[in-house]
Protein backbone atom coordinates (compact mmCIF):
# COMPACT_ATOMS: atom_id res chain seq x y z
CA UNK A 1 0.00 0.00 0.00
CA UNK A 2 2.78 2.45 0.81
CA UNK A 3 4.39 1.76 -2.56
CA UNK A 4 1.09 2.33 -4.32
CA UNK A 5 0.60 5.57 -2.42
CA UNK A 6 4.02 6.79 -3.48
CA UNK A 7 2.96 6.37 -7.11
CA UNK A 8 -0.32 8.27 -6.72
CA UNK A 9 -0.79 11.37 -8.86
CA UNK A 10 -0.10 14.45 -6.76
CA UNK A 11 -2.85 16.48 -8.41
CA UNK A 12 -3.61 20.15 -7.84
CA UNK A 13 -2.99 23.15 -10.07
CA UNK A 14 0.05 24.79 -11.61
CA UNK A 15 -0.02 27.62 -9.05
CA UNK A 16 0.13 25.33 -6.04
CA UNK A 17 3.90 25.69 -5.78
CA UNK A 18 3.64 29.48 -5.51
CA UNK A 19 0.83 29.25 -2.95
CA UNK A 20 2.76 26.81 -0.79
CA UNK A 21 5.89 28.96 -0.88
CA UNK A 22 4.02 32.10 0.12
CA UNK A 23 2.30 30.31 3.01
CA UNK A 24 5.35 28.50 4.39
CA UNK A 25 8.24 30.40 6.06
CA UNK A 26 10.48 27.38 5.43
CA UNK A 27 9.77 27.32 1.68
CA UNK A 28 9.99 31.10 1.50
CA UNK A 29 13.39 30.82 3.14
CA UNK A 30 14.54 28.34 0.50
CA UNK A 31 13.30 30.66 -2.25
CA UNK A 32 15.19 33.56 -0.64
CA UNK A 33 18.28 31.36 -0.46
CA UNK A 34 18.14 30.93 -4.24
CA UNK A 35 17.62 34.67 -4.73
CA UNK A 36 20.69 35.54 -2.68
CA UNK A 37 22.75 32.99 -4.58
CA UNK A 38 21.69 34.07 -8.06
CA UNK A 39 21.94 37.82 -7.37
CA UNK A 40 25.47 37.47 -6.01
CA UNK A 41 26.46 35.11 -8.84
CA UNK A 42 25.28 37.59 -11.46
CA UNK A 43 27.14 40.42 -9.74
CA UNK A 44 30.32 38.37 -9.72
CA UNK A 45 29.82 37.44 -13.38
CA UNK A 46 29.60 41.10 -14.39
CA UNK A 47 32.58 42.00 -12.21
CA UNK A 48 34.52 39.20 -13.84
CA UNK A 49 33.65 40.57 -17.29
CA UNK A 50 34.73 44.09 -16.30
CA UNK A 51 38.02 43.01 -14.73
CA UNK A 52 38.93 40.63 -17.55
CA UNK A 53 38.17 43.32 -20.13
CA UNK A 54 40.29 45.83 -18.24
CA UNK A 55 43.23 43.43 -17.88
CA UNK A 56 43.22 41.59 -21.20
CA UNK A 57 41.40 43.96 -23.53
CA UNK A 58 40.90 42.27 -26.90
CA UNK A 59 43.35 39.44 -26.20
CA UNK A 60 40.89 36.55 -26.55
CA UNK A 61 43.63 33.94 -26.26
CA UNK A 62 44.64 35.22 -22.81
CA UNK A 63 41.03 35.26 -21.67
CA UNK A 64 40.56 31.70 -22.88
CA UNK A 65 43.64 30.54 -20.98
CA UNK A 66 42.45 32.14 -17.76
CA UNK A 67 38.91 30.78 -18.01
CA UNK A 68 40.21 27.35 -19.01
CA UNK A 69 42.52 27.23 -16.01
CA UNK A 70 39.65 28.28 -13.73
CA UNK A 71 37.38 25.55 -15.10
CA UNK A 72 40.07 22.90 -14.58
CA UNK A 73 40.65 24.10 -11.01
CA UNK A 74 36.91 24.16 -10.25
CA UNK A 75 36.38 20.66 -11.63
CA UNK A 76 39.38 19.26 -9.74
CA UNK A 77 38.38 20.89 -6.44
CA UNK A 78 34.77 19.77 -6.85
CA UNK A 79 35.75 16.17 -7.57
CA UNK A 80 38.20 15.95 -4.67
CA UNK A 81 35.73 17.60 -2.30
CA UNK A 82 32.89 15.29 -3.27
CA UNK A 83 35.12 12.26 -2.85
CA UNK A 84 36.76 13.15 0.46
CA UNK A 85 35.06 16.17 2.06
CA UNK A 86 31.37 16.74 1.31
CA UNK A 87 29.93 13.75 3.18
CA UNK A 88 32.16 14.28 6.22
CA UNK A 89 31.49 18.03 6.24
CA UNK A 90 27.72 17.57 6.31
CA UNK A 91 27.87 14.66 8.77
CA UNK A 92 30.11 16.47 11.25
CA UNK A 93 28.89 20.06 10.91
CA UNK A 94 25.33 19.65 9.63
CA UNK A 95 23.20 21.08 6.84
CA UNK A 96 23.31 24.59 8.32
CA UNK A 97 27.10 24.72 8.04
CA UNK A 98 26.96 23.35 4.49
CA UNK A 99 24.52 26.10 3.54
CA UNK A 100 26.55 28.76 5.34
CA UNK A 101 29.81 27.93 3.56
CA UNK A 102 29.01 29.73 0.31
CA UNK A 103 27.64 33.00 1.73
CA UNK A 104 30.65 33.16 4.05
CA UNK A 105 33.03 32.71 1.10
CA UNK A 106 31.00 35.25 -0.89
CA UNK A 107 31.05 37.84 1.89
CA UNK A 108 34.82 37.52 2.39
CA UNK A 109 35.50 37.38 -1.35
CA UNK A 110 33.52 40.49 -2.21
CA UNK A 111 35.05 42.28 0.78
CA UNK A 112 38.56 41.56 -0.50
CA UNK A 113 37.56 42.54 -4.03
CA UNK A 114 36.27 45.81 -2.67
CA UNK A 115 39.80 46.64 -1.53
CA UNK A 116 41.63 44.92 -4.40
CA UNK A 117 39.55 44.31 -7.56
CA UNK A 118 42.37 42.48 -9.33
CA UNK A 119 42.46 39.51 -11.66
CA UNK A 120 44.30 37.39 -9.06
CA UNK A 121 41.65 38.00 -6.39
CA UNK A 122 38.90 37.35 -8.93
CA UNK A 123 40.38 34.01 -10.05
CA UNK A 124 40.84 32.71 -6.51
CA UNK A 125 37.42 33.96 -5.35
CA UNK A 126 35.52 32.65 -8.36
CA UNK A 127 37.26 29.27 -8.27
CA UNK A 128 36.61 28.65 -4.57
CA UNK A 129 33.04 29.90 -4.85
CA UNK A 130 32.11 27.75 -7.82
CA UNK A 131 33.71 24.64 -6.37
CA UNK A 132 32.08 25.33 -3.01
CA UNK A 133 28.69 25.63 -4.66
CA UNK A 134 28.98 22.32 -6.51
CA UNK A 135 30.60 20.35 -3.69
CA UNK A 136 29.00 21.73 -0.51
CA UNK A 137 26.22 24.28 -1.03
CA UNK A 138 24.18 22.37 -3.60
CA UNK A 139 24.04 19.06 -1.66
CA UNK A 140 22.98 21.02 1.42
CA UNK A 141 20.37 22.93 -0.56
CA UNK A 142 18.90 19.78 -2.06
CA UNK A 143 18.71 18.20 1.40
CA UNK A 144 16.33 20.97 2.48
CA UNK A 145 13.63 19.42 0.30
CA UNK A 146 13.95 15.91 1.76
CA UNK A 147 11.85 16.83 4.81
CA UNK A 148 8.91 18.10 2.73
CA UNK A 149 5.83 16.24 1.55
CA UNK A 150 5.60 15.04 -2.06
CA UNK A 151 3.64 18.03 -3.29
CA UNK A 152 6.19 20.54 -2.04
CA UNK A 153 9.11 18.41 -3.14
CA UNK A 154 8.00 18.60 -6.75
CA UNK A 155 5.79 21.66 -7.17
CA UNK A 156 7.51 24.14 -4.87
CA UNK A 157 10.98 22.90 -5.80
CA UNK A 158 10.23 23.21 -9.51
CA UNK A 159 9.09 26.82 -9.04
CA UNK A 160 12.14 27.66 -6.94
CA UNK A 161 14.61 26.03 -9.34
CA UNK A 162 13.18 27.74 -12.42
CA UNK A 163 11.18 30.93 -11.84
CA UNK A 164 12.88 32.10 -8.64
CA UNK A 165 16.33 31.25 -10.02
CA UNK A 166 15.80 33.20 -13.23
CA UNK A 167 14.17 36.11 -11.40
CA UNK A 168 17.18 36.42 -9.10
CA UNK A 169 19.49 36.32 -12.09
CA UNK A 170 17.57 39.18 -13.70
CA UNK A 171 17.46 41.21 -10.49
CA UNK A 172 21.23 40.85 -10.20
CA UNK A 173 21.74 42.09 -13.76
CA UNK A 174 19.41 45.06 -13.31
CA UNK A 175 20.97 45.99 -9.96
CA UNK A 176 24.51 45.87 -11.30
CA UNK A 177 23.57 48.12 -14.22
CA UNK A 178 21.66 50.61 -12.08
CA UNK A 179 24.42 50.89 -9.49
CA UNK A 180 26.96 51.41 -12.25
CA UNK A 181 24.89 54.28 -13.62
CA UNK A 182 25.15 56.03 -10.25
CA UNK A 183 28.93 56.00 -10.49
CA UNK A 184 29.91 53.02 -8.37
CA UNK A 185 33.17 51.52 -9.58
CA UNK A 186 34.39 47.94 -9.22
CA UNK A 187 35.23 48.42 -5.54
CA UNK A 188 31.93 50.06 -4.68
CA UNK A 189 29.94 47.40 -6.52
CA UNK A 190 31.82 44.65 -4.71
CA UNK A 191 31.16 46.21 -1.31
CA UNK A 192 27.40 46.29 -1.97
CA UNK A 193 27.41 42.49 -1.94
CA UNK A 194 28.91 42.26 1.57
CA UNK A 195 25.70 43.12 3.51
CA UNK A 196 23.65 40.98 1.13
CA UNK A 197 25.99 38.06 1.80
CA UNK A 198 25.71 38.67 5.55
CA UNK A 199 21.90 38.49 5.31
CA UNK A 200 22.26 35.33 3.22
CA UNK A 201 24.52 33.83 5.89
CA UNK A 202 21.99 34.54 8.64
CA UNK A 203 19.26 32.96 6.52
CA UNK A 204 21.26 29.74 6.06
CA UNK A 205 21.71 29.35 9.81
CA UNK A 206 17.96 29.79 10.30
CA UNK A 207 17.20 27.27 7.56
CA UNK A 208 19.62 24.80 9.09
CA UNK A 209 17.78 25.05 12.40
CA UNK A 210 14.38 24.63 10.72
CA UNK A 211 15.70 21.64 8.77
CA UNK A 212 16.83 19.90 11.96
CA UNK A 213 13.40 20.45 13.52
CA UNK A 214 11.59 19.07 10.49
CA UNK A 215 14.01 16.15 10.18
CA UNK A 216 13.38 15.20 13.81
CA UNK A 217 9.64 15.30 13.13
CA UNK A 218 9.94 13.08 10.08
CA UNK A 219 12.07 10.56 11.95
CA UNK A 220 9.59 10.61 14.84
CA UNK A 221 6.70 9.88 12.49
CA UNK A 222 8.59 6.98 10.94
CA UNK A 223 9.33 5.53 14.35
CA UNK A 224 5.71 5.89 15.40
CA UNK A 225 4.56 4.29 12.15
Amino acid sequence: PSGAASRDVIGGGMLDGIKHIMSSPYLLGIASLILFYTISSTFLYFQQADIVKRVFGDDSAARTRVFGAMDIAVNALTLLSQLFLTGRFIKWLGIGAALAFLPLVTMVGFGIMGFAPTIAVLVVFQTIRRAGNFAIQRPGREALFTVLDRSDKYKAKNFVDTTVYRFGDQVGAWSYTWMGIFGLGLSGLAFTMVPLSAAWLILTLWLGKKYRTREAGVQGNRTAG
